[in-house]
């Protein structure tokens, strides 16, 4: 088991909820009480679901209907899954994200715009990049510079990662940990997580210094340089949804997009209904968890 779907990757989500194992479709889910009830429901591991099995889930999460008001999940555009079936099980199943992917085959002069070769070029007058491979990654490092990421944009919730959710992150095998230091100091890191033919682009952080230097660009270049080796696909992971500085960012690295896919189901109508009057945004599936991100 590698990445997104190795068991330590669920059990890292175990101060929010109850990581649930799906044994038909060898997957993962997180049970979570919905506030202010006892009832519960569950989501897929953030950001993506994996399994091993697609067309099992269905399955597995009709064994769940005793337990659960409602499920939801983000699925990759590299999983292999069964579209139309699950349009049709689904409550909600509709293209979500934009991921941005470098193609590792194609010549990356041609693939990586100049601009950001440029960048990159510059920022390594600066910093310098080193990487670290699970189980031999800093925690302290990289909670440090994820700290700064928490500052910097306001994040709540779900995406705060606390110290003990990164303690289980880092070990999954075929983590990678890239970082740039200036003068000795790290002021940027990076994970992936390496997935079968695919490095998976989980978080990127950088302290004030970091983002003065422009090392996320420095970061990208040596990344690309040493993944090539290893993966077919680079995904750089989703953009926000409108043309802003992280997708630019995101596609100066890219020679390619992929869709993930937002899936919901309501395991039980008469309760979801109840819920569903305390949700703000009706577009919110589910609905009375509006804003949950």
């Amino acid at each position: 088991m590698e990445g997104y779907l190795h068991p330590l990757y669920a059990q890292s989500f175990s101060d929010i909820g109850e990581p649930i194992f799906l044994p038909k479709s060898k997957g993962w889910l997180i049970k979570r009480q919905i506030p202010g009830t006892d009832y519960f429901d569950a989501m897929g591991p953030y950001p993506l679901f994996f399994c091993e099995v697609y067309e099992s889930v269905l399955s597995d999460f009709d064994d769940l209907k005793d337990q659960l008001v409602s499920i939801s999940m983000v699925i990759g555009p590299f999983a292999k899954f069964p579209l139309e079936m699950y349009k049709a099980y689904f409550d909600i199943c509709y293209p979500y994200k934009d991921h941005y992917i470098l193609d590792t085959r194609q010549p990356l002069l041609e693939s990586i715009s100049k601009y950001s070769r440029q960048d990159a070029r510059k920022a390594l007058k600066n910093v310098s990049v080193a990487w670290q491979i699970a189980p031999n990654i800093d925690l302290d490092e990289w909670v440090r510079l994820y700290d700064h990421l928490i500052k910097r944009h306001n994040i709540t919730g779900i995406r705060t990662f606390s110290r003990n959710c990164f303690s289980k992150q880092i070990k999954i095998p075929s983590t990678h940990f890239f970082k740039a230091s200036h003068k000795g100091e790290v002021v940027a890191g990076n994970l992936y997580y390496l997935q079968g033919d695919v490095a998976y682009g989980h978080l990127l952080a950088l302290t004030p210094k970091g983002y003065q230097f422009g090392a996320s660009h420095a970061i990208k270049w040596i990344t690309i340089q040493q993944l090539s080796k290893s993966v077919r696909w680079i995904d750089f992971g989703g953009g926000t949804g409108k043309q802003d500085g992280l997708v630019s960012f995101k596609n100066g690295w890219s020679n390619t997009t992929g869709k993930s896919y937002f899936c919901g189901k309501i395991l039980n109508h008469e309760i979801y209904q109840q819920l569903a009057l305390n949700g703000n945004e009706r577009d919110w599936f589910p609905v009375y968890r509006s804003g949950d991100f």
